[in-house]
């Protein structure tokens, strides 16, 4: 018998297939995830619905997590020899400790071989590759014309434009809007519809597909200018896009460009939902954060200024020379300490507390 791929698995909610002939059962088959903390957090408390962008984005986080759990049945269910799942059922656990809430998603059905009606050969079709509906042309048609007047220096994101970028999830303004937020939240920049500007970006950096959004939002996070930072690890964090591997790189990096936003990214970021692979990477984070952030200050012994007293004494600099006395935490000229962080920054030993418990969650469902 031939093995059904596992995108090509049948899922139903029923009992049987309608129409459909059931030659064997397989038994049953189950499958679960850990979703991120604010999956479901303050949804009625900052609902919007503008331009249906905040609305789309809990949409999309809660498909995925279905999407996940039910691919994960399906592969199971193919390399068992099924080729459909019956009685589906997606429940939602939630996970609670050390003031972090977890939700654990399970789902389960049963695998079956069925045989389809012998009546059912060729389903209609409804255009073949390389076909396009009228819809699809209309966008393609008005996403080349908006690409034109940005060329010629004319493009305006008006409330309309938004619009049609976010409903119909257009990947190729990225770049655009990126420049756009990135213009509006420094110092200086326009301040005219600024708050409908950042509003609308967080929409459609929340509509479009994952990776997209993360490539625009992860080279804001590195910006130099605080405010553009901070935004976008606020997009990041609501939209759950925490991507360990990004992570891994940054902390490899320039330590105020990418190591210093990588542990703020880790402390406030979720996955869409984790795996029991991500255990293991999540040690390994941990463990270079734990021996990789040392102090970028230094230690000098410099001759005494005082009237009344000669020698030398110890003080400390970082970057720009300032010298400061040893029982001063922070340098008066940079605001920051000797390892290099200010007073609200998110410093190594945060981020390692934030994995820890993050771990200990995981371990408790996924480490068996």
């Amino acid at each position: 018998m031939n093995r059904t791929s596992a995108q090509n698995v049948l899922v139903s909610t029923t009992p049987g297939l309608d129409g459909w002939d059931i030659t064997r059962y397989h038994g049953a088959v189950s499958a679960h995830v850990v979703a991120g903390t604010n999956i479901f957090s303050d949804i009625a408390a900052s609902w919007r619905d503008v331009f249906g962008g905040q609305s789309k984005s809990y949409k999309k986080q809660l498909e995925q997590i279905n999407e996940k759990v039910v691919g994960e049945l399906k592969e199971e269910a193919s390399q068992r020899g099924a080729n459909a799942l019956v009685g589906l059922q997606i429940d939602h656990d939630q996970i609670s400790g050390q003031q972090k809430e977890m939700f654990m998603v399970t789902a389960s059905a049963t695998a079956v071989r069925a045989d389809p009606p012998a009546e059912t050969e060729a389903a209609e079709s409804s255009g073949g590759e390389g076909s396009m509906t009228a819809r699809e042309t209309a966008i393609e048609e008005r996403t080349v014309r908006l690409l034109q007047k940005n060329q010629e220096d004319n493009l305006r994101l008006d409330d309309e434009t938004w619009r049609f970028l976010i409903e119909n999830q257009v990947t190729d303004f990225g770049q655009i809007v990126q420049t756009t937020l990135t213009g509006v939240l420094t110092p200086g920049g326009p301040l005219g519809g600024k708050e409908n500007h950042l509003s609308s970006g967080q929409d459609y950096f929340l509509s479009i597909p994952e990776e997209k959004a993360k490539e625009h939002l992860y080279d804001m996070a590195r910006h130099e200018d605080k405010g553009v930072m901070e935004w976008a690890i606020d997009v990041l964090e609501n939209g759950n896009l925490l991507d360990l591997g990004r992570i891994s790189t940054m902390l490899e990096g320039d330590f105020h460009a990418d190591r210093k936003p990588a542990l703020e990214i880790l402390t406030r970021v979720d996955k869409p939902y984790y795996e029991q692979s991500d255990i293991e990477r999540l040690k390994a984070l941990k463990s270079r954060i734990e021996d990789g952030f040392g102090k970028q200050g230094e230690v000098l012994e410099v001759e005494n200024s005082g009237m009344l007293s000669s020698g030398t004494e110890e003080v400390w600099q970082i970057e720009d020379g300032t010298h400061n006395p040893m029982d001063k935490e922070y340098c008066k000229a940079t605001g920051l300490d000797i390892y290099g962080f200010g007073r609200k920054d998110t410093r190594p030993e945060d981020a390692v507390q934030a994995l820890e418990t993050k771990i200990a969650a995981l371990n408790r469902r996924l480490d068996s």
